[in-house]
């Protein structure tokens, strides 16, 4: 995503090249700034990939690396022409996350500005989208630089590519543009068919790794060395040109219309990606029809002038401005964004970006050049660091506090106890701040207590309360929804002298049912932990298992989407059989309302009046076939247990109850409020096991 240089008479830029980045800035602008108008718009980044790889590829054949200097002194030119700008955005955007951001983000952006600034934040967005309760976070600020890491990495190996090329082509006496080609041609074939391959199995990561994005690079690096058999093909084939031309454009915006990221970067990415191969590929247009006459006004190669800044400054400026005003975006603030990003682009190419370029001093001489490398990595990754030195500070000073024994209408109280009927469901004022409610958390999770399907073959299981085998034993059984009810039921396990087992998944819901998940055999995982648990509960003499899952994270293989609620309800009731057959008393926790989107983040932003995120009952309270298939059990060795009302009444459900925050993210339980929730809970528990 590299700007160019103004023409000049001896180095004229290309005019398609320059409408294409246009072409592709502005799509990725639209698509995250109206992302239902343009679903696809990210496709945007595919075409810079060609076009980065093209043009690359195109200076480093012209004048061929012949010793490790080359390659040092194109790396030193990368440095200068794209990263002056890149770490500036970095830091000022660190800044603005500090300044603007509430606190509960802090951490997030922090990380993402160290990564971002060692140029491998693409790595850091596959790690994190693996990660079930880091998938429901807030987006942050620089996760944009994924792409640029990408193509950094592209620079990185590249040259190194064509040098080792070179040297064995002079070697064996042959022509270095073959060799180049032949090695070119096999890292495309081998990259395109690891992204079909990893993006079936895992499209989470497969979207951000470099290894499945090198082929759209790479496939621009080829276009380079056939180009010149390309332009004299072409010659005199105005008319093929043009249709050509219409035709690559068609691609790219059908993919931009059409595309949801489904299967994306896979074979799929061929439809834009060679769409821009093939607007290359056709040339320059010549004369007054051609579509560098209709698409090459001024205004459209000044966007593509600067396009790179555009990149860079468009998605710190769409995260942090709603921080900023405390609301969502409305049309005139997304229409005043893609000004802004327009001034802010023009400023960073004319202020940064043309003073570092060229002959400046900063590449002579050349080891000038990775000193501001490092400098400039050091001062991002300060910058991160800073951010996150800010949010550790915040977070020790805001460890959720013990809710005072007075306040006896705090949390689930209020609804639940008759003698607080009457007030202000969400209380007088806060018991818990929103940062504190982010760290609000079950042991579950500093235990390692849970199954992950990004760890398929593990099934860690935790133990609480009695060490004494002849101890009654009560476990914990279903995904990330059970866990919240951890503390207090290993407290009760500890009281009462039993002993208490884990038995939780992050994501797999215990049906016994074939899930669909993105991950490589987390699909028999999830199969293979259900049947575990089952076996462990029934081998260790469990007496109760109690029962909580979010079914609606679940998508089951082979089954039509309106008989998946069935199909569950249906394998829960056999899940019954299997325990009660077993001896054991099933007692099922209704699952909680669900929000759209992080609670902790918008109450943050709404502290003045956190009504703001509620939601209604209809919206937030999802179908919950474990449940169902409790109450319809009619066996009363399985009961169950709704307390919707602790959270909801008959039209709202509430983020904040009693003044205690009700989830420390999207959808999980604050500790604070499942404290308050538990004495409604417990006697049920004494009750099936005794």
């Amino acid at each position: 995503m590299e700007s160019v240089k103004p023409a000049r008479a001896a180095d004229q830029v290309r005019v398609d090249i320059q409408w294409m980045r246009a072409l592709a800035v502005g799509m990725v602008l639209l698509y995250h700034l109206w992302p239902n108008r343009l679903p696809g718009g990210f496709v945007g980044v595919d075409v810079f990939l060609v076009i980065s790889g093209f043009l690359i590829t195109s200076h480093l054949v012209k004048q061929p690396p012949s010793q490790f200097h080359d390659v040092v002194a194109f790396w030193g030119r990368r440095i200068r022409r794209l990263l002056p700008a890149a770490f500036t955005v970095i830091v000022l955007t660190a800044v603005g996350v500090l300044l603007f951001a509430p606190n509960t983000v802090w951490r997030d952006n922090a990380m993402s500005a160290i990564w971002s600034g060692l140029y491998v934040e693409n790595w850091n967005l596959a790690q994190t989208s693996v990660d079930y309760l880091a998938s429901t976070n807030a987006t942050t600020a620089l996760q944009h630089y994924w792409s640029l890491s990408v193509e950094e990495q592209f620079y990185l190996v590249w040259p190194l590519l064509i040098w080792v090329a070179v040297i064995a082509a002079r070697r064996r006496g042959s022509d270095y543009r073959r060799t180049t080609a032949l090695a070119v041609g096999l890292v495309v074939l081998a990259s395109l068919a690891w992204s079909a391959y990893f993006t079936h199995i895992n499209p989470a990561k497969a979207y951000f790794v470099t290894p499945t994005r090198m082929w759209e690079l790479g496939l621009g690096g080829a276009l380079a060395l056939a180009y010149p058999r390309l332009r004299e093909a072409f010659a005199g084939f105005r008319a093929l040109r043009l249709a050509l031309v219409g035709a690559g454009i068609a691609m790219i915006v059908t993919a931009a219309f059409l595309f949801t990221g489904a299967g994306f970067p896979g074979l799929i990415a061929l439809l834009p990606v060679g769409g821009a191969a093939i607007v290359i590929a056709a040339g320059p247009g010549e004369g007054k029809l051609s579509w560098d006459t209709v698409l090459g006004f001024r205004p459209i190669r000044f966007l593509g002038d600067i396009s790179y800044s555009v990149y860079l400054w468009h998605w710190p400026l769409i995260v942090i401005v709603p921080w900023v005003l405390g609301h969502a975006m409305t049309w005139p603030v997304k229409l005043v964004i893609g000004i802004a990003t327009v001034g802010l682009a023009w400023g960073s190419k004319v202020w940064i970006e043309d003073r570092f370029r060229g002959a400046h001093p900063l590449g002579v001489p050349l080891r000038r050049s990775f000193v501001f490398l490092i400098t400039g990595m050091v001062v991002t990754s300060a910058s991160g660091v800073g951010l996150l030195a800010a949010s550790r500070l915040a977070e020790d000073a805001a460890r959720p506090p013990a809710i005072p024994a007075t306040a006896r209408c705090a949390g689930a109280a209020l609804r639940l106890d008759p003698s607080c009927s009457g007030l202000d469901p969400h209380g007088d004022g806060l018991f818990i701040t929103p940062l504190q409610a982010t760290n609000d958390r079950n042991i579950a999770y500093a235990d390692g207590c849970w199954w992950e399907y990004a760890k398929p073959d593990a099934f860690p299981v935790c133990h609480y309360g009695s060490s004494d085998p002849n101890a009654p034993k009560v476990a914990l059984f279903g995904n990330s929804h059970a866990g919240p009810y951890l503390n207090p039921l290993a407290d009760l396990a500890h009281q009462q002298g039993w002993s208490l087992s884990t038995y939780l998944s992050s994501k797999c819901s215990p049906s016994g049912l074939p899930q669909v998940f993105s991950e490589p055999g987390a699909t028999d995982g999830c199969t293979v932990f259900t049947r575990q648990a089952i076996e462990a509960m029934r081998d260790s003499g469990t007496k109760t298992v109690v029962m909580s899952v979010r079914s609606q994270s679940t998508d089951l293989e082979g089954v039509p989407a309106d008989q998946q609620l069935a199909a569950m309800q249906a394998a829960y009731s056999s899940l019954f059989d299997q325990l009660t057959g077993y001896g054991m008393h099933v007692l099922v926790i209704r699952d909680v309302p669900f929000p759209p989107a992080d609670v902790v983040d918008c109450l943050a932003q709404h502290l003045d009046d956190v009504s703001v995120c509620d939601g209604t009952r209809s919206d937030r309270l999802l179908p919950d076939p474990l449940f169902d298939a409790a109450v319809a059990y009619g066996n009363p060795a399985v009961s169950a247990i709704d307390m919707t009302e602790a959270m909801c009444d008959a039209t709202t459900c509430w983020s904040v109850v009693g003044g205690v925050i009700v989830y420390f993210n999207q959808g999980h339980l604050t500790n604070t409020f499942v404290s308050t929730l538990w004495p409604y809970l417990q006697g049920s528990v004494i009750t099936a096991m005794s």
